[in-house]
């Protein structure tokens, strides 16, 4: 059963890294900076828009939550703390993998 579940956090590891590395693309590479005012005001305007970002920002909070549980380097946790919210995911997929052995020793204990 451990094998099971360190194979499928580092295939949730690996797919969330992706899928952040897809984003920081979209972020840098498509610079949809120019709309996010007017966008953002019609996400929020939609119900599931709305549910989304809850979502999001539940998510981000729940991170930095294990951030501040696990993480040894206060100058770490508060820069995560800064940058999480406003970069997103991206930050939380680098903490993840550099600390990923450590999680790993902390959870199953080897």
């Amino acid at each position: 059963m451990r094998i099971k579940m360190t194979l499928m956090a580092k295939i949730c590891l690996w797919v969330g890294l992706a899928l952040s590395l897809w984003l920081s693309f979209l972020l840098i590479g498509t610079s949809p900076w120019s709309t996010f005012s007017a966008q953002g005001q019609e996400l929020m305007s939609m119900e599931w828009g709305v549910i989304s970002l809850i979502d999001l920002y539940a998510g981000f909070f729940l991170g930095l939550c294990l951030i501040w549980l696990f993480e040894a380097n206060l100058w770490v946790k508060v820069l995560i703390t800064l940058t999480l919210p406003t970069l997103g995911n991206p930050v939380l997929a680098i903490w993840l993998v550099f600390r990923f052995r450590y999680l790993k020793i902390k959870a199953l204990g080897s």
